[in-house]
């Protein structure tokens, strides 16, 4: 009965075989977890921060019709960053045709991105002045944003007067939120030439999909996120507004 007894208590056991076995399935279970649940704060950060920057268009757009001439806020290019926009005595900006940081204390708004980096942005110098622009203000000072198609980089805005994007999960180039300079893009050729073009002042921009770190794609591994305003669309809010005829 003894050796019975005994014989069937090791029956109902499990062999270091078997335990291995349901370690693993619970650690891929939880890793595939972990994966999937990283992916989806990423999402909502994304989105979170295309959604703050169509907040920060409207705003921009507010401010250009609640002034008397009707102008854009000019950059911050304070470094770090205070929040206020920077102008010299004559009324124009400071950054020229420079990319700075968005003016959130300014225009009394959001500070920055999902990533607790500041906003950069870009204005038409001609469109910012504080002597104000009209119907006639042309676009020889206006960005272009570009696009990847076929991995050819292709116009989709030649007159966008104002940009303002997040430097994404990534934050190369930004600065964050407690004014510290986050690691710098690496230099042409090395994997992050479309984030360069955000950043170089020579007002071409790009807008496009998300490329992870080592994955091959022309332009390199790219996660800005870009909101732009153009000269048409501005001017026709200008109007609905009644502050230009």
């Amino acid at each position: 009965m003894k050796n019975g007894l005994k014989s069937n208590i090791y029956a109902k056991g499990f062999t270091l075989v078997e335990i291995a076995v349901v370690l693993v399935i619970v650690g891929l279970l939880v890793g595939s977890f972990i994966g999937t649940f990283a992916e989806r704060i990423e999402t909502t950060r994304r989105d979170n921060t295309v959604n703050e920057l169509d907040e920060i268009k409207q705003v921009l757009m507010a401010y250009g019709y609640t002034n008397s001439p009707v102008y854009l806020p000019c950059p911050d290019t304070d470094a770090p960053p205070d929040g206020i926009q920077n102008r010299d005595a004559g009324g124009n900006c400071t950054a020229g045709t420079a990319v700075g940081t968005l003016p959130w204390v300014s225009l009394g708004m959001a500070h920055s991105d999902a990533w607790n980096n500041r906003y950069s942005y870009w204005v038409n110098p001609e469109y910012a002045r504080d002597s104000g622009f009209d119907l006639t203000t042309g676009d020889a000072n206006s960005a272009q944003i570009n696009t990847r198609i076929n991995n050819l980089a292709v116009a989709i805005a030649p007159n966008a007067v104002a940009v303002v994007f997040s430097r994404g999960k990534n934050g190369l180039g930004g600065v964050s939120i407690d004014g510290v300079n986050r690691d710098a893009i690496p230099a042409p050729g090395n994997g992050h030439d479309d984030e360069i073009e955000n950043a170089d002042g020579n007002s071409v921009f790009m807008y496009r999909f998300k490329t992870e770190e080592g994955v091959a794609a022309a332009g390199g591994a790219f996660d800005d996120i870009l909101m732009w305003i153009n000269s048409y669309e501005l001017k026709a809010k200008m109007v609905e507004a009644g502050v230009l005829p």
